[in-house]
Formats: structure tokens, sequence, C-alpha cells
């Protein structure tokens, strides 16, 4: 497996978020992009080492048994390194919740 070292690995997590005012400002019409799954790991992956140039793939959207969340997974390749992105939806689910992403996992 190849190594990207900017890229940082596992459970992530942005300092001082939070996400019903996050949800709230979707609401009202700002940050559009936290509705899409794909484009929310584009924009907060940039936060960890990923790249807007990176090739983003949905690979699933589906509903925990246990939590009741909805959930993504993105595929991520990155230069010779490939990822794995979990995102979820913290407040609201479906079209109108917005995505957080929760993990990002080495292939």
């Amino acid at each position: 497996m190849a190594e990207c070292p900017e890229v940082t690995i596992g459970y992530v997590q942005i300092s001082g978020e939070d996400y019903m005012r996050i949800q709230q400002a979707v609401d009202q019409g700002q940050k559009r992009w936290r509705l899409n799954p794909v484009r929310t790991a584009q924009v907060v992956g940039k936060l960890f080492g990923l790249e807007d140039s990176d090739q983003y793939e949905l690979t699933q959207i589906y509903i925990s048994s246990g939590s009741g969340l909805h959930h993504a997974t993105v595929r991520v390749k990155h230069g010779p390194c490939k990822y794995v992105l979990d995102l979820y939806q913290p407040i609201r689910q479906g079209s109108d919740g917005i995505w957080i992403l929760q993990r990002i996992i080495p292939l």
C-alpha cells in the first residue's frame, strides 16, 4: 500500500464545529455543499490533506441499524493512495440534512 503522510487517517473532527449551527446555516441557504456527501468529502477533506483534484466516488448511502442515522461512504484516490471516507447526518436525515466527515480509512 502506498503511503501519503499528508493525509490524516482515522476518526477526524473539526475543533469547535457546531452541527446545529451548520444545519441552520444550510437551512438559510448557506454552505449548501453540506447537503451532498461527495462535496462535503471534498471541502472538509482538504482540512485533512486531501485535494479537490483527487478522484471522489460515492459508493453507498445506508441507514445505521443501531442509531438510525444516515451514513455515506466515499472512495477517494489521492495520488498513489486510496481511502474510504465515512460521513453521517447528525441532525436531520435525508435530502435536507447536513453531512459530517467522521473517518478516513486507508485502503
